[in-house]
């Protein structure tokens, strides 16, 4: 988020506070259905900023959100995004890059954390042991990541682009939900079977390099989309 959309950003988050609870579902599922969609992240905090005024004005003079805008929040926000520029390919590659670099970065820190070596590091540290300062990765590692990278981003856009309907029950929703469910076991069921079989080992601080040089570009990557 480059600083003219994060300045946006910050001053909507400001607007949101004033938002009466009754109108406060509606705006949510219009802004999750905006993330959503295939525009810039500045114009969806221009959208969102437009819709903000909309919804307090309408407040003022103790009106619904619905009164001022219709019963289809779908529709409304369909003929916004219409007028609108979609992401052009550059765009889209620095916002995936941007993903899965962040996302690598997440969970390379938490498996050198949680991975049994680090454990063990810090109890010999504390005893006075020798030290070992090399961790594993496994094939449960690499498996890991990579399917909650792909079921994360599943998921969100899931969400984003059934923010109206998440409340009813509707048969397509809860075969996503079935399949879904159904391979996150599948591939933990697989995982376990052949998880354990280490690929590599790397000393500790070159992970943590690894992990912080990734951090890095996922900032840059922040900055310049």
């Amino acid at each position: 988020m480059n600083k003219q959309t994060k300045k946006l950003n910050q001053f909507n988050n400001e607007l949101d506070k004033q938002i009466h609870t009754e109108n406060q579902e509606a705006y949510t599922d219009i802004v999750c259905y905006l993330r959503g969609a295939d525009i810039s992240e500045y114009n969806q905090e221009v959208i969102r900023q437009d819709l903000l005024d909309i919804i307090l004005s309408a407040q003022k003079r103790g009106e619904h959100i619905q009164s001022v805008i219709g019963a289809d929040y779908k529709d409304f926000c369909d003929d916004i995004i219409a007028n609108l520029p979609p992401r052009n390919t550059k765009e889209k590659a620095l916002e995936f890059l941007d993903i899965i670099v962040y996302s690598l970065s997440i969970l390379s820190a938490i498996n050198i954390i949680m991975a049994d070596e680090t454990i063990a590091l810090i109890r010999n540290f504390a005893t006075g042991k020798a030290l070992s300062y090399m961790i594993s990765i496994s094939v449960g590692n690499i498996i890991s990541a990579i399917s909650i990278i792909i079921i994360a981003m599943m998921v969100v856009r899931i969400v984003t682009k059934n923010s109206f309907q998440m409340g009813k029950k509707e048969a397509m929703g809860k075969l996503k939900v079935f399949f879904l469910c159904a391979g996150i076991m599948a591939i933990f069921l697989f995982i376990s079977w052949v998880g354990k079989a280490t690929l590599f080992t790397v000393n500790i601080f070159a992970a943590c390099s690894f992990t912080l040089a990734l951090y890095i570009i996922h900032r840059i990557l922040a900055k310049i989309q």
